[in-house]
């Protein structure tokens, strides 16, 4: 970490941000990736890159024969550079709290303190270890959600010496369900005495306010075991979804089949887009206040469930109206929290009071429900676009521990790892989101694709990209670009929405990945495609 008295490297990233949204700098691409590859290197301590050679190949794309002594571009753009941040800190950052400065007869940066920051300037929330330390970690908290029962799986052969594993069942769900932030779980022991086919489930909604009922029954046909499974609406008996699991069960491989179903049933009816988060099938449970903030919860995941740009704006205003009905609700507080960082993310131009909005609202999410696996989710993902890696791969791992049979979650923290350039970490908790739910979510789905960019199988990575073509996304754009222009190896003809993007393609890049081999491999893909950046 840099630091200059109070001067920490997520201040200088912030101001970084700033100096490159300047108009000046904003339009010269050359003197964007010049300013951002000194800075870059000086905050990972990689002072000796910052060479007149290593600025004009690594920084700005010439060619390895590149002879400083021959060719004075890199002196030439330094001194334009120069007096592009006296500008800047003449004119809209002259109340800056971090001044960027590149001295004469040198390439490699100064960051020293500033003035007060002024309404215009993006401003830097705290990020201290201390701020971070003092958010509770996760623990038991009440929360409006909807209540699901697990009842006893009931043995339908005459074999009851596999008891064990028709018991083992109906408590793996409901263990495992109850690491689910989105609803609640009754103890599957006090419920272990009722009868799913005796019992009258209307009764036993109004006695314990249940919204859905799992059970289920097993067969055993030598070493072959089906299972029968049901979710129930327990006001009116609706079975909202049924299923059945075939398997060939040994004393070896009990276990493994136990974890292998019950993950598969997680992840169909719990998950984010799963069957109780969709309202298509969703119990009319009121377990909150305000029945909006409930509307504004499932619109999110309705949303979630295709990323229709068109859902975006009513989602964002109904969950708005949501954390101001009840500003304690961590979920939706959470959940607006990943809304803005998506349109962060999303957005050509880079937008520092929305990020500091949205890293608030995360921050008061943990703070109000630190048991809310997507409060934490948000939170890793504020730290990433923060450049926090260490914070931010910390708040990941806590996230992830929270809940492993999450697919959703778990697929949006392996990308954040994949962004955030630990590609081990990422491809592993890829590969288990996609053994929960061979049905890659979007989130895997890119995690896949930048990380087979990264180990240069570029054939593979555009196959994941192409998975993407639904998702209205600028970044999803530029890499599809760059996996053209890799693979071609020639310019391709580009559409005027492509062109477009050339004046803010380093911004949009460097916003979503930290790695910066990964970025200038990226950086690279486009320039042979032809894209002027």
């Amino acid at each position: 970490m840099i630091t200059n008295g109070q001067i920490n490297d997520e201040r200088v990233t912030q101001q970084l941000h700033a100096i490159l949204n300047y108009g000046e700098i904003k339009h010269s691409p050359v003197l964007s990736r010049f300013l951002s590859f000194v800075v870059e290197k000086k905050l990972f301590g990689r002072e000796d890159e910052i060479k007149e050679y290593t600025i004009g190949v690594k920084g700005l794309g010439k060619p390895s024969d590149f002879n400083p002594q021959l060719d004075a571009s890199v002196r030439i753009h330094a001194g334009r550079l120069r007096k592009v941040l006296q500008q800047y800190y003449a004119g809209p950052g002259k109340n800056d709290t971090v001044l960027i400065d590149i001295p004469k007869g040198s390439y490699v940066p100064i960051f020293e303190n500033g003035h007060a920051v002024n309404g215009n300037s993006i401003s830097s929330p705290d990020l201290s270890t201390q701020a971070i330390e003092n958010i509770p970690l996760p623990s038991q908290n009440g929360h409006n959600k909807p209540i699901i029962a697990v009842l006893p799986f009931h043995n339908l052969s005459s074999d009851n010496s596999k008891d064990y594993f028709v018991t083992g069942i109906g408590e793996q769900l409901s263990t495992d369900l109850a690491r689910f932030q989105n609803l609640s779980v009754i103890s599957y022991y006090s419920t272990y005495n009722y009868d799913a086919a005796l019992i009258d489930l209307q009764e036993m909604k109004k006695t314990v306010n249940i919204d859905y009922v799992l059970t289920g029954s097993v067969r055993f046909i030598n070493e072959l075991a089906r299972l029968n499974v049901q979710l129930i609406l327990p006001e009116n008996g609706h079975i909202v979804f049924t299923e059945t699991y075939s398997r060939h069960l040994t004393p070896e491989n009990i276990f493994d089949i136990q974890e292998e179903i019950t993950g598969e049933i997680l992840n169909i009816i719990a998950d984010d887009n799963g069957i109780i988060m969709s309202k298509a099938h969703a119990s009319p449970f009121t377990k909150t206040k305000n029945l909006s903030v409930q509307e504004a919860i499932y619109k999110y995941f309705d949303y979630t469930s295709d990323y229709n740009y068109e859902k975006f704006d009513s989602t964002v205003a109904s969950l708005e109206h949501a954390v101001a009905a009840e500003p304690h609700n961590g979920l939706a507080g959470a959940l607006l929290s990943s809304l803005y960082m998506f349109n962060y993310s999303t957005k050509t131009e880079t937008d520092g009071c929305l990020l500091q909005k949205a890293f608030e609202l995360a921050q008061t999410a943990v703070r109000s429900d630190p048991q809310c696996q997507h409060a934490q989710k948000a939170l890793a993902w504020g730290l990433l676009l923060y450049n926090q890696k260490e914070k931010s791969c910390e708040v990941i791992e806590r996230c992830i521990k929270l809940n492993p049979k999450a697919c959703t979650i778990t697929s949006l923290m392996a990308l954040a790892y994949i962004a955030l350039g630990e590609y081990v970490d990422g491809f592993k908790w890829l590969l288990q989101s996609i053994h929960l739910n061979p049905v890659a979510h979007t989130s895997a789905k890119f995690g896949f694709c930048l990380y087979y960019f990264h180990t240069g199988d570029y054939e593979e990575s555009f196959k994941w990209i192409e998975r993407l073509n639904t998702v209205e996304n600028p970044l999803f754009t530029l890499i599809r670009l760059s996996l053209l222009g890799k693979i071609s190896k020639k310019k391709v003809v580009m559409s005027d929405n492509i062109i477009n993007l050339q004046d803010d393609a380093p911004g949009i890049i460097n916003r979503m990945i930290m790695d910066p081999a990964l970025r200038l491999d990226v950086v690279d893909g486009c320039k042979i495609a032809g894209l002027k950046i």
